[in-house]
């Protein structure tokens, strides 16, 4: 088996996993009304893997089989581009919110291949690098969904891990056998983990040598023994689309994940106590998947546009100039996050054993610009929309006998446009700006693959100053 089916997908996650929402343990995730729609979210990429339409850029032909191209890693800029496109795509169909199932997954596991080659190099210990090499086989044959868990619970963050007063606010090894190890500890949101068929962790940060038990990463079956998820409510497959059309069907689930005393075997462990490549772990995974950050946003800079565009027209305001200078700042913020992500897909330098590694400066470049400006984004639609993004009638008030009508009359925009057309978008507008989801997506933007400062030292490190530098000596005659 190289593709699985939706249903398959959704089979697959009766599995008996711990996962805990509003107070109480969730039997059957596929069919709980909170967890339900986003099951069928994630279901998505199984189903555009067997779409003909989509077929071609979902899957890519291995070794004679078909499989998904989230996990076939790039080895060259051409490579590079069409996991680009591939994720573009496919946020744009889920409405501005991508399906990170195998996304960042994926994103784990080339970080992972990257260090092993390196602790390799390095050490001459092949075995890290003989189990991803042997566990990507697996995961290319099977087909499952992997999610990453990365960012520790932390505790107190002046403090490193060993020097926290409880030990387990980090993932760390408690015990190593003869047939693996025991890990205790907890990751703070790991996006899509009750949708999941397992989950790669992932050392959050540098490690130093009392940090050594820190420095780990494995894979573990999200149903495993021991491993705990505690979920944050979504809407209910009960809600309306009328009124939330993002949200009530393209939701991505978060988790407190709890490892109390999870065991892995060693096949599954990928770093175990060599502390010198934790911090290389975690920078190339942020990489990786600042990339796909880069390469999904401006699918939802489209959207703000598009809304923007349409919402001016509804109003009967398209050819204000005030209005129109407003929508050419959002084409050119969403210009500018594509701008990068083709240039770092241009730009890549190889990683042994041959992994193509998106340029470091226009990725991070890419994530700061679209984290830094995103909230400047969602304020300029807002402005154009107006008040009615936030108090138009829900869908029950619309059908009601005795409002609707009223509804109708009042609520009317430009002549020709239908008053619920009208309300629809006012409602698509305030779900992705200003509900629950739209303030998820606000915080989400600041620290998803990591925190602004975190962008500034990775172009700080990678960037070659000492050229400008030189150009200026150069300039004015100073000789060194």
């Amino acid at each position: 088996m190289a593709l699985r089916t939706a249903e398959q997908y959704v089979e697959s996650l009766r599995d008996g996993r711990n996962v805990y929402m509003l107070g109480e343990k969730v039997d059957d995730v596929t069919t709980h009304p909170n967890t339900a729609p986003s099951v069928q979210h994630c279901s998505n990429v199984f189903s555009l893997a067997m779409d003909p339409a989509y077929q071609e850029l979902f899957t890519v032909e291995e070794n004679g089989d078909r499989i998904s191209r989230y996990f076939s890693f790039p080895k060259n800029s051409t490579d590079l581009e069409t996991r680009r496109q591939l994720i573009g795509v496919h946020t744009g169909i889920a409405r501005g919110q991508l399906n990170l199932t195998k996304a960042i997954g994926s994103d784990a596991m080339m970080a992972a291949v990257v260090t092993a080659h390196q602790v390799k190099e390095h050490t001459g210990n092949a075995d890290y690098a003989n189990r991803i090499e042997e566990y990507i086989r697996w995961v290319k044959a099977e087909d499952p969904t992997v999610v990453c868990a990365l960012t520790d619970a932390k505790g107190d963050r002046s403090r490193r891990p060993h020097e926290q007063a409880d030990p387990d606010v980090y993932v760390h090894v408690v015990e190593r056998r003869s047939d693996g190890i025991v890990v205790r500890g907890a990751k703070a949101h790991t996006t899509a983990s009750l949708t999941s068929n397992e989950i790669f962790v992932a050392p959050t940060r540098a490690m130093g040598e009392q940090d050594a038990d820190y420095a780990v990463a494995f894979a573990v079956p999200a149903n495993a023994p021991g491993l705990h998820m505690i979920c944050r409510p979504m809407l209910s497959s009960e809600a309306s689309q009328f009124d939330n059309p993002i949200s009530s069907r393209n939701p991505e689930g978060e988790s407190v994940t709890v490892f109390d005393d999870v065991f892995i075997p060693w096949d599954r462990v990928f770093l175990c106590g060599e502390w010198q490549f934790a911090g290389l772990l975690a920078a190339s995974f942020a990489n990786f998947h600042r990339f796909t950050g880069v390469s999904y946003r401006p699918a939802i800079g489209d959207l703000l546009i598009g809304a923007a565009q349409l919402v001016a027209d509804y109003n009967g305001l398209s050819r204000a100039p005030h209005i129109r200078d407003k929508i050419a700042n959002l084409v050119k913020y969403t210009e500018m996050i594509r701008a990068c992500a083709i240039a770092a897909a241009q730009n890549p330098h190889t990683e042994p054993p041959g992994i193509a590694m998106p340029n470091v400066v226009y990725t991070n470049v890419g994530k700061h610009h679209f984290a830094s400006s995103f909230h400047e984004a969602v304020r300029i639609l807002q402005d154009i929309a107006g008040g009615l993004v936030i108090t138009t009638p829900l869908e029950a008030d619309l059908k009601n006998p005795q409002t609707g009508d009223y509804i109708r009359k009042y609520l009317v925009g430009k002549d020709g446009v239908p008053t619920e057309d009208r309300l629809k978008l006012f409602h698509f507008i305030r779900d992705l700006t200003a509900s629950d989801f739209g303030g998820y997506a606000l915080v989400g933007t600041l620290h998803g693959e990591g925190p602004q400062a975190a962008q500034n030292m990775a172009l700080m490190a990678d960037y070659d100053i000492a050229r400008c530098v030189q150009l200026v000596k150069d300039g004015i005659g100073i000789v060194d």
